[in-house]
């Protein structure tokens, strides 16, 4: 049963839904209020079932934007009737508030502008192109003008930004692809927390046990820029000399099923043969955790970026609360600054460059390994949404409360 539209929070994600938010809309229905998830993709690319046990309803565009091209053409007749349907409901939906994610910064201007104007509107950007990019000019050799200009507009028009990565990553915008960015004041800096329902008990019987090897597993997306590619090829031959496993869980959603098989293909081919390397299946959320808790360590890849990228050095990767729920230490690359100080910090994995990648195993042999997953249970008791949501709550009632003002400013000056 849907709740009263006074406690209904709207997520619009400008592409596929993420674990993240799964999690926000958990803790949001847990303590009473309905989530209502609206996503622009196709509905196979995501695990409704999955979704649908804390959103109160989902409305999926079932459309892709893409290039348009003579073979596309068909493409959008079909289902462009599904787009219209979407923003019909999306218009008439009447939020409580709602919570623009994920990417897709045109999107979330025009439903901005045109769709959820009189709601408070809760921006919160994954990655932000701003940290990417050291000016305007180096952004625009591989980014869109109008998803820049759109990135500026959300800052700027949101009644207020949510943050997963570094506490003072956003004081970093201003002067960079940006000038004299006037940037939302209500800011909450809120991680990708641990949920109890995805933990796992630490005492999983471990492949280790059977061939007293290393196995460390990475999940999730992976840059496909060639020297990512090398640099990875370069990791697992260093680390299969070592006799170290490694396991890969790739999914790349925001793409076709067609080019998701092609991009795994070309990233892997120089890998494949080794029989050290281990690419697997994707698997649900939760059961990808338990499928991790068998291996020893968490993995952070290598990833290339060009020295004008401050990204890597602010952000907060989802899966490290993957990783924490699985009870598996981490393994970090050290130009992660803030995840690699966070990790060694709590005495929960290694930071490594590709220079001593090649003694990592000598580095792990030497550590406590019993100590560090102790440390992990300890660390996701208080890396926890639920012990986070009182800080979320708060954060959504001052931006209510600020729009609400606002509101009551502009009919006074009409």
């Amino acid at each position: 049963m849907i709740k009263s539209n006074k406690r209904k929070i709207l997520f619009y994600c400008a592409s596929i839904p993420t674990v993240m938010l799964y999690k926000i809309a958990r803790v949001l229905k847990k303590n009473g209020y309905s989530a209502i998830l609206f996503t622009m993709c196709e509905k196979h690319r995501f695990n409704h079932k999955f979704y649908s046990e804390v959103f109160d309803k989902i409305v999926c565009s079932n459309f892709q934007f893409f290039k348009i091209s003579q073979k596309s053409v068909p493409y959008f007749f079909k289902r462009i009737f599904s787009l219209f349907k979407f923003s019909v409901l999306l218009k008439f939906s009447k939020p409580y508030i709602w919570i623009g994610a994920m990417g897709g910064n045109w999107q979330l201007r025009l439903v901005h502008k045109y769709f959820l104007k009189k709601s408070p509107f809760i921006y919160f950007p994954y990655d932000i192109i701003s940290h990417f990019f050291g000016s305007r000019e180096e952004a625009l050799k591989t980014t869109k003008n109008f998803e820049i200009n759109a990135e500026r507009y959300c800052l700027e028009n949101a009644d207020g930004i949510m943050h997963k990565g570094n506490p003072d990553e956003l004081k970093y915008l201003n002067g960079r692809i940006h000038e004299n960015l006037n940037i939302v004041p209500l800011q909450l800096n809120f991680m990708p927390y641990c949920s109890k329902e995805f933990i796992i008990q630490t005492n999983i019987p471990k492949l280790q046990n059977k061939d007293k090897e290393i196995h460390i597993v990475s999940a999730g997306y992976m840059s496909n820029h060639q020297k990512s590619i090398e640099g990875f090829s370069e990791l697992v031959n260093k680390l299969s000399r070592q006799k170290i496993h490694m396991h890969v869980y790739m999914l790349i959603d925001h793409i076709s099923k067609e080019k998701e098989k092609e991009y795994i293909k070309n990233f892997f081919s120089s890998v494949i043969k080794n029989a050290y390397f281990h690419l697997h299946d994707s698997l649900g959320p939760k059961e990808l955790i338990r499928e991790m808790s068998k291996y020893d360590f968490g993995f952070f890849t290598y990833a290339y970026t060009k020295p004008e990228n401050i990204e890597i050095t602010l952000c907060m990767g989802n899966k490290l609360s993957s990783y924490l729920e699985a009870g598996l230490p981490s393994i970090c690359y050290e130009k992660t600054k803030f995840m690699s100080d966070m990790i060694e910090k709590n005495g929960m994995g290694v930071s490594f460059n590709l220079d001593n990648i090649g003694k990592l195993k000598q580095k792990l042999k030497k550590l406590n390994y019993k100590k560090m997953v102790k440390n992990v249970e300890m660390v996701r008791e208080d890396f926890d949404m639920d012990k986070n949501f009182i800080r979320l709550k708060q954060f959504i009632d001052v931006v209510i409360n600020s729009k609400s003002r606002q509101n009551f400013k502009n009919k006074e000056n009409i």
